[in-house]
């Protein structure tokens, strides 16, 4: 059964099982419950006021989080001190914050209010800051019974994009997710130019592709792993070694600073730590582990880093990098497969690559073609910028994320299709990124086109009020 099956069931039980008295509400609204009414805002708005007796205003409550961590992520509340933008934790009462041991973790150092069915009492955050608690079960927006109904519906998506494609056509959206991606192209390009003007190029790449393999919940440690351990670093440690001794050294190296080597591993670590001198490994808390897939693991991707790196040596990175993507013209397929490592060993038959295709043409759209620009564009290579652009252009799409998905949905039914090279992708990233995580709907390019349509095609799914909002000054 899904999870979001298993909710549903849990949330219908939970309102279906409160009754109908007030009093007896408290004791029996479970935490899936009260997840519901967060996301849905199901409250009145007008009673919303925290345990200090400071009025807030919900302009955003945030996206669902499923995984460790704060229950919704990025929300945007106005007080009367001013806009908050951060996250929000759900509890049944307001002591759940210190039994579940919150205040000393600092993942949660970002919570800027504790949503609970029943308390007031304040939190304190692991960096000593105090949030107050916002307390829902008189707050709701209509009768227990319409809260138990509205709880079970689909929700009806109210961004101001919902069925955007119905009223701009392919053509116009077509041409703004284009130009969007274009934009994070080029700002990409544009970290990594100022990297290269504070570190050798081979590093910014080298973190750069440590980054991407890394995924979205190790990104940052990985990066981190790529200061400890310096590819100059990597590279004297594998000075005249043949190609499989360079990996089990890079494997051991990379695995050692990261604190996850297994205990069989020791002696081989013991071995090389003279490569590293007085460097200190990284605290295995780092690492989030929470529901990552086990060939997604971080020891498992950086075993694929090392073969990776070791395929590069005699070469050099940087060079073997831009020189895949010179020799891509005439074979887009040669760039990524020059970033995949198949099973190790070829060990077992039907295992996992250590780097698959999906994952090496994320480095190759993410990381290869935005810094080869960037590389271009700084030594004035104008044959290499125009290819590395050229390439980011007509590359085919990937299997997208949770994020692209949601929005081609959110577009409409035939956005899909639309969405269909690496570049219209990269676009609705950009989007996401910048207005519609922030909730700076007013200033998306695809609301301004929205709000300049006039009259919307036959079956156009568009609430015209938000148009008219958008069109108003101020």
């Amino acid at each position: 059964m899904s999870i979001q099956v298993a909710a549903f069931g849990r949330i219908c039980t939970a309102l279906n099982g409160c009754g109908g008295a007030e009093g007896g509400i408290i004791d029996k609204v479970e935490e899936c419950l009260l997840v519901e009414i967060w996301k849905r805002q199901l409250v009145a708005a007008e009673s919303l006021v925290t345990g200090s007796g400071e009025k807030v205003w919900v302009i955003y409550p945030g996206k669902e989080n499923r995984d460790c961590g704060p229950d919704f992520m990025g929300a945007v509340i106005a007080t009367d001190g001013g806009l908050l933008v951060g996250d929000v934790e759900l509890h049944l009462k307001a002591a759940d914050w210190k039994g579940h041991g919150h205040g000393r973790d600092p993942r949660y150092n970002g919570v800027i209010l504790q949503v609970v069915w029943d308390g007031e009492a304040s939190v304190v955050l692991q960096n000593g800051k105090t949030v107050p608690t916002l307390s829902l079960c008189h707050c709701l927006k209509g009768s227990l019974e319409e809260v138990r109904r509205w709880a079970c519906l689909d929700i009806v998506p109210d961004e101001p994009c919902y069925g955007a494609l119905g009223w701009l056509g392919d053509d116009e959206m077509g041409r703004l997710l284009d130009e969007a991606g274009e934009e994070r192209f080029r700002l990409k390009a544009g970290r990594f130019a100022a990297g290269i003007g504070e570190e050798p190029p081979s590093q910014v790449l080298y973190r750069g592709i440590m980054g991407a393999l890394g995924y979205t919940k190790n990104k940052e440690q990985f990066e981190e792993l790529a200061c400890r351990l310096p590819l100059a670093t990597l590279e004297g440690c594998c000075k005249g070694k043949a190609l499989e001794e360079r990996v089990i050294v890079l494997r051991a190296l990379l695995l050692g600073m990261a604190r996850l080597l297994q205990d069989n591993d020791n002696a081989e670590w013991e071995q090389i730590r003279c490569c590293l001198g007085d460097r200190e490994p990284m605290s295995p808390p780092r690492w989030h582990l929470f529901r990552v897939r086990p060939e997604n693991h971080p020891a498992r991707r950086l075993t694929g880093a090392a073969y990776l790196l070791a395929r590069f040596m005699d070469e050099g990175l940087l060079e073997g990098v831009l020189r895949l993507v010179e020799e891509s013209r005439s074979d887009i397929g040669r760039l990524e497969a020059g970033f995949m490592v198949g099973a190790e060993n070829n060990s077992s038959e039907g295992e996992r690559a250590l780097i698959g295709q999906g994952r090496a043409r994320e480095i190759a759209v993410n990381i290869a073609l935005p810094f080869a620009f960037a590389c271009a564009e700084a030594s004035s290579q104008v044959s290499l910028a125009e290819q590395a652009l050229w390439l980011y252009r007509v590359y085919p799409r990937s299997g997208g994320n949770e994020i692209t998905r949601g929005l081609t949905k959110l577009l409409g039914s035939k956005a899909s299709a639309l969405v269909d090279s690496a570049r219209r992708q990269q676009g609705l990233l950009h989007l996401d990124r910048t207005f519609c995580h922030p909730r700076r709907c007013a200033d998306c390019p695809l609301a301004q086109r929205l709000a300049s349509v006039s009259v919307p095609p036959v079956g156009a799914q568009r609430a015209v009020p938000f148009l008219a909002i958008l069109k108003t000054p101020g």
